[in-house]
């Protein structure tokens, strides 16, 4: 007959056994990893903290989405309601505090961040936003619109600065050099202009590209512009001589979306052909390419500090990649097979 101290240590075996032998259980994914709306653009914070991303569950009427997550964790931070249409364009002020959101009907709507409440609404353009950026003093948003027109806004009173016309189709990106000189804009009339900043003129006209322009990035040093074109192109253009240094064959389908590193060492592209692509800015060589997308890539954006690139499709949503690595951040789950009957 067993003792009842042995019974309870053999007991106690068994349990710690048992302990050892259960399956470790599968960690949930991070709600990023498992979002399925649209995203057509996205934005990181200042301090890398937080992505913002845009779009909606189609790219027009439908009650558009703008998110905010944490970056660290990949959970949702907060979801601000308001555009009634899907939302084309997002940008974060230099301090962070406030999140400018860009849609489909035209209307600018500008967030307090810390409060996540809508703080301004403008009624900017005839047609959809395509692009949001703010000056680097944070004091005017420049936003951009198919109705083929560049217009900067007074932050705070919401007045119209300026209206900047010239371009003979949807105006798709608007960048601002980091010396704070030029401002470009290219769009469907395959033209870039560059414009100066302070008497908000335009300077010149850089033309080259075969199809629509989709995206523009400046160097840091603002001695370069990196252009992506519908052919599937990017170029290069030297600003100096306002000519194109060099040109990559970078997709096998539109260009529609550029980023570069804070470095300038890594131009990010991403494509209508369903890749994202980094190159070495230096040589022109490519680095790496980022498959598995199921849609197109709309939107590609380099954290504050280069370690990581965000970007956005239709189908695949939102991945985050470690750039030195080449792997996903967040990877979404695998779907497991079909089991047989």
């Amino acid at each position: 007959m067993i003792s009842t101290r042995t019974g309870l240590l053999f007991l106690g075996k068994l349990a710690a056994l048992s302990l050892l032998a259960t399956p470790a259980v599968a960690q949930e994914p991070a709600p990023i990893a498992t979002y399925t709306n649209w995203v057509i653009d996205l934005v990181w914070s200042p301090d890398g903290g937080t992505l913002a991303t845009v779009g909606g569950q189609t790219l027009l009427y439908r009650p558009g989405e703008v998110r905010l997550w944490d970056a660290k964790t990949g959970k949702l931070a907060a979801e601000l309601k308001g555009h009634e249409t899907a939302v084309w364009a997002v940008a974060f002020s230099p301090d962070g505090k406030t999140l400018a959101t860009g849609g489909y009907d035209g209307i600018v709507r500008l967030w307090n961040v810390a409060e996540k409440k809508e703080t301004q609404k403008i009624q900017a353009h005839k047609h959809w936003v395509t692009c949001l950026r703010f000056t680097s003093d944070g004091q005017a948003l420049i936003s951009a619109s198919e109705d083929s027109t560049v217009k900067l806004w007074e932050v705070g009173s919401g007045k119209e600065i300026k209206t900047l016309s010239g371009h003979a189709g949807t105006v798709r990106s608007v960048a601002l050099s980091p010396d704070g000189k030029t401002l470009a804009s290219a769009g469907a009339d395959k033209v870039i202009k560059l414009w100066d900043r302070e008497k908000l003129e335009e300077r010149a006209k850089l033309e080259g590209h075969e199809g629509a322009v989709w995206s523009l990035a400046f160097t840091p040093d603002s001695a370069t512009l990196a252009t992506g074109g519908e052919e599937g192109a990017v170029k290069l253009w030297d600003l100096g001589k306002n000519e194109p240094k060099s040109t990559l064959p970078a997709h096998k389908n539109w260009v529609t979306t550029l980023s570069l590193s804070s470095d300038g060492k890594l131009l990010a592209t991403g494509s209508y052909d369903r890749t994202v692509k980094l190159w070495n800015l230096a040589d022109g060589s490519e680095v790496a390419k980022l498959e598995r997308y199921k849609g197109t890539v709309w939107c590609v954006a380099f954290s504050p500090d280069g370690k990581q690139l965000a970007t956005g499709s239709h189908s695949d949503s939102i991945k985050i990649w470690n750039v030195a690595e080449k792997s996903e951040v967040f990877p979404a789950p695998k779907k497991e097979p079909a089991a047989k009957e």
